[in-house]
C-alpha cells in the first residue's frame, strides 16, 4: 500500500488574501465614481421627468375645469407674490398632491432664501414644495389677453446642494395662445423653439448668450430622450 504523505493545501495564504483585497480595492476605486455619477444622473433625470409629467397632468385637469388657459386670471404684475399665490391656489393647487406653500415673505423656515435662490433676489413669488423634497416657483412672463408665457424654476432637492442651475435646478416654460392648447416644455424661452441638438448644446454651454439661457440645459436632457449624455457640460 502506497501512502501519500503530501499534505492537501486548504484555503488561501494571508499574502494571497491581501493581494486579492488590494485588487478588489483598486477596481472599486476605479469604478465607484462612475457608478455614483451614473446614479446621480439617473436621479436628476427621474426627478425632472416626474415633475414634467405631474405638472402637465395638473395643467390638463385645470384646463378641463377652468377652461382654456387664455381665459385664466393671470397676475396683472410680473413680480407680485400675492397675485401669483392667488393664481396657483385657483389653477394649480387643487390638482397636486403632497404640495405645500412656502411663502416668500416668511423667513422663519427659510422660504425667503429658497425664493431668492430660485427666482433672484428681487422676486417675491412663493415657493411650492413637494413631499419628496423638490420645489418650484413661477413667474408671469410677457403676453396679453390672447397669449403669454409662464416661467417655472424647479429644484429637484430644494434645500439640498449644489443649488445651481443645470445641476439640480432647471427651467420649464408654459406658452399659451388663443385658439390652441397650451404647451409645456423643459427649458427656458431661449430654447423653447429650438429643435436642433447642436443649438441646444450651445445654449446649455453658453448660459450667458441670452437673458433667458440660464436653466436651458433641461431642454437638452429632454431632447436626448430624458438622458444626460457624456457631453453634458455640467457635472451632476
Amino acid at each position: 500500500m502506497i501512502i501519500n504523505t503530501t499534505k492537501r493545501k486548504n484555503g488561501f495564504t494571508l499574502a494571497e488574501v491581501l493581494i486579492t483585497i488590494g485588487i478588489i480595492g483598486i477596481v472599486a476605486a476605479m469604478t465607484l465614481p462612475a457608478v455614483i455619477g451614473n446614479y446621480k444622473k439617473q436621479e436628476v433625470v427621474s426627478r425632472l421627468k416626474k415633475f414634467y409629467v405631474t405638472l402637465n397632468q395638473a395643467l390638463l385637469m385645470s384646463v378641463a375645469k377652468n377652461g382654456p388657459m387664455e381665459y385664466w386670471d393671470f397676475p396683472a404684475d410680473q413680480n407680485n407674490g400675492k397675485q401669483m399665490d392667488a393664481f396657483v391656489n385657483k389653477y394649480l393647487f387643487p390638482y397636486f398632491t403632497g404640495l405645500k406653500e412656502c411663502n416668500s415673505t416668511d423667513n422663519d423656515n427659510g422660504c425667503r432664501n429658497i425664493a431668492r435662490r430660485l427666482m433672484g433676489g428681487g422676486v417675491k413669488s412663493p415657493v411650492y414644495i413637494f413631499s419628496d423634497g423638490g420645489c418650484f416657483s413661477l413667474l408671469k412672463g410677457g403676453g396679453n389677453s390672447e397669449s403669454g408665457m409662464i416661467h417655472i424654476f424647479y429644484d429637484i432637492n430644494c434645500q439640498g446642494n449644489p443649488n445651481e442651475f443645470n445641476r439640480d435646478t432647471f427651467a420649464f416654460t408654459i406658452r399659451f395662445r388663443s385658439g390652441s392648447s397650451f404647451v409645456l416644455k423643459v427649458g427656458s424661452t431661449a430654447t423653447f423653439s429650438l429643435n436642433d441638438r447642436d443649438e441646444l448644446l450651445e445654449q446649455c454651454t453658453n448660459t450667458e448668450s441670452s437673458p433667458h439661457a440660464t436653466g436651458a440645459c433641461g431642454a437638452l436632457i429632454y431632447f436626448d430622450g430624458w438622458e444626460i449624455r457624456d457631453d453634458y457640460p455640467y457635472k451632476i
